[in-house]
């Protein structure tokens, strides 16, 4: 009998230790990884913390700030940044404009364009006098926003710049835009020199109101305004895309291109998809809320979303749009202005300094972090 008691102790203390292995075994299964946070970038502290605009090219992020343009290269694996002075005016209001080659900006009627990397050596850049080109020239008509470009370029290094000038025949002040054609001339060191090559002022048939968004796709500029949506090709040829919408915003995303826009008597946001010469589906009927948002396609299969310092990942689809939160540990209290994605690195650029993380890491997703 004292051998079945012993057994028996010895059979309930395995089986006890059984159940404690098998449930630290659960608990090991079910632990979260810690979320990896945004990091600071040590080189844009102090009177640089503000950050207009980013933008991705290849292998380099080009940085617009308050008073500087800077780049950071990885090419060699390690980030070499270095900074310039640039000469615009208002960047707090204006996001400026930049793509691989050139980037531009404003100061009162004068016009710039500076060679990305070349962009402080003298006779690199050129210098717009619109006054002298229209002489009925009255101020720039900047889209005004802190989440859209002023203007845009395109990457064949063509401008479009809304301006207001002087109607003689109303005497009012209405909408024109200065379409300008450029070259990109490299010299034996491979120093960038830009070239102006061609100047054309648009009147569009609707001239009041103003310009809501513009943003250069697929070799073309489409532009939103208080009276519709507009193609305005490289060559200058206005095309009135959509009336009685006010888009807000475009993007590209897995080989379509996308805008968002106010629609109708009623002014119902939707999201419109291009069907290149046969004008825009409507793809999806969406909530007030959609205005909120600044979207940044980073790559063409990753469309993200931003609203202060939330970050959301954002996939369009027929008759919806799938909005989910990511983790923004790190961000808080930041407002975003701009993201970025350079090589298996991703950027955020805000009025209060700059952050990055690894690229694996950024479709943490709130809810997730929850369960």
């Amino acid at each position: 009998m004292k051998q079945i008691s012993s057994f028996k102790a010895l059979f309930s203390l395995l089986c006890l230790s059984l159940m404690l292995s098998s449930c630290k075994k659960e608990l090991e299964e079910i632990e979260v990884d810690p979320v990896v946070a945004w990091e600071v970038h040590d080189k844009f502290l102090y009177s640089q913390r503000y950050i207009a605009n980013l933008y991705a090219a290849n292998d380099k992020l080009q940085v617009l700030g308050m008073d500087l343009f800077s780049t950071i290269s990885l090419e060699a694996g390690q980030e070499d940044v270095k900074h310039y002075v640039h000469p615009f005016n208002n960047v707090s209001n204006h996001k400026h404009p930049m793509s691989s080659r050139i980037f531009g900006g404003t100061d009162g009627r004068f016009l710039y364009f500076k060679s990305v990397n070349n962009p402080v050596t003298s006779g690199s850049g050129i210098l717009l006098d619109i006054a002298e080109i229209d002489p009925q020239f009255r101020e720039f008509r900047l889209v005004l926003s802190r989440s859209s470009a002023s203007f845009a370029i395109s990457e064949n290094n063509v401008a479009l710049v809304p301006y207001t000038y002087l109607n003689e025949q109303t005497g009012r002040h209405s909408l024109r835009y200065l379409l300008i054609k450029m070259a990109v001339e490299s010299n034996y060191f491979d120093d960038n020199k830009i070239v102006l090559e061609e100047t054309r002022i648009l009147t569009p048939v609707e001239q009041a109101g103003y310009v809501r968004y513009m943003r250069s796709h697929q070799n073309n500029f489409y532009v939103g305004t208080d009276w519709g949506f507009y193609k305005i090709t490289e060559n200058g040829d206005i095309n009135f895309q959509m009336p009685d919408q006010v888009a807000f915003t475009s993007f590209e995303h897995k080989g379509e291109l996308y805008t968002m826009a106010r629609h109708g008597r009623k002014q119902n946001h939707s999201l419109f998809r291009s069907q290149s010469e046969h004008g825009w589906s409507l793809d999806a009927q969406l909530g007030n809320t959609a205005e909120w948002f600044s979207y940044h396609d980073i790559s063409d299969e990753i469309l993200l979303a931003s609203y202060n310092s939330q970050i959301f990942h954002v996939e369009p689809g027929i008759d919806k749009l799938n909005i989910r939160e990511l983790d923004n540990t790190g961000l808080e209290g930041h407002a975003i202005t701009s993201i970025a994605m350079v090589g298996n690195k991703v950027y955020i650029g805000t009025q209060s300094g700059m952050f990055s993380k690894s690229a694996e890491h950024l479709l943490t997703y709130k809810e997730e972090e929850k369960k």
